[in-house]
């Protein structure tokens, strides 16, 4: 099974955390390691993207980047550093022999327009099927005006069908933070002049919203595509219908066993269920790729002598 609930989990492991504990709290210290020890089963998928910026940003619920199709056509990917070392940030976006470019994290799925005529307010909407926001939490933005001032916006989450910030005159976002937010809302800059508007970030818990971005060449500003091959992010669990994406449930087990031993400062056998619970989800993984498992095939012969499968 290769997903589980939190329920699913809460029923079968939770004699394996102390009555004490909260176990939605401990797999959200456990799942991030066991999730970033490898590309595990359902870890993996794909993800498009249409855009007419120079750039394209990782979904919320992406860790990483691991191939990518822009029109169709593979492309590459760069370090952060790799265009500044060796032609220098091109404001059109890279040399198209670079493929596509690590540009970081950034607050925002995408910048705002910077014309001059170009201002927007900042909305929460809810996100479907909600159709009211959250009566929890707030959402703290720090705006950029048209008048160059830098004010911070503070909307609490009272239920309703929108929130508003009070200035409309928002050329930039440079952060949003948000805390207590226990269903998904969306923040939007609305174009205040007819033009399009932007979906700015999607939220949901606390934290502080990043984004992957990734610049490639697109000077024309004709709409590409990219299709993407990503590994999944851990998204922190709030409640019992929340969806774990490894289901092993005897990795997991491992994993809690191996966090506790670390509380009562037992390394050495923390050491040991860190490496069973690697070791069994190495198995699953070998035992569910079948015919797709790397081969070593060598054609001294001819048909370019190539190793197919091998990276």
């Amino acid at each position: 099974m290769p997903a589980l609930t939190v329920k699913a989990v809460t029923k079968a492991l939770s004699e394996y955390v102390r009555p004490d504990e909260d176990i939605v709290a401990k797999l959200n210290l456990v799942m991030p390691r066991i999730y970033a020890m490898g590309m595990w089963r359902d870890l993996l998928f794909d993800w498009s993207i249409e855009t007419t910026n120079k750039y394209f940003s990782l979904p919320e619920h992406a860790d990483s980047l691991l191939g990518a199709l822009v029109n169709d056509y593979p492309a590459e990917a760069q370090a952060q550093w790799h265009d500044y070392r060796i032609a220098g940030y091109a404001k059109e976006g890279p040399s198209p022999i670079f493929g596509i470019v690590d540009d970081g994290f950034h607050p925002t799925k995408e910048d705002l327009l910077t014309e001059d005529t170009d201002i927007y307010e900042i909305q929460l909407l809810p996100v479907s099927p909600n159709t009211n926001l959250p009566t929890e939490g707030s959402v703290t933005i720090i705006c950029e005006l048209s008048n160059g001032a830098v004010v911070e916006e503070i909307l609490p989450l009272e239920g309703g069908t929108s929130s508003t910030t009070s200035s409309s005159t928002v050329t930039g976002v440079t952060s949003i933070s948000f805390s207590d937010v226990h269903e998904e809302v969306d923040v939007v800059a609305v174009h205040q002049n007819a033009g399009d508007d932007i979906t700015l970030a999607r939220i949901v818990g606390d934290g502080v919203t990043r984004y992957r971005r990734f610049r490639f060449e697109n000077s024309t500003g004709y709409t590409k595509t990219a299709r993407l091959l990503l590994k999944r992010a851990w998204q922190p669990v709030l409640n019992q219908k929340d969806i774990l994406h490894l289901g092993n449930l005897n990795a997991i087990k491992h994993g809690l066993l191996g966090m506790l031993a670390e509380d009562n400062a037992d390394l050495e056998r923390a050491q040991y269920h860190w490496t069973i619970c690697r070791q069994l989800l190495n198995e699953e993984l070998d035992a569910t790729r079948g015919a797709a498992k790397p081969k070593l095939s060598l054609k001294p012969a001819g048909n370019y002598t190539g190793i197919p499968n091998l990276l």
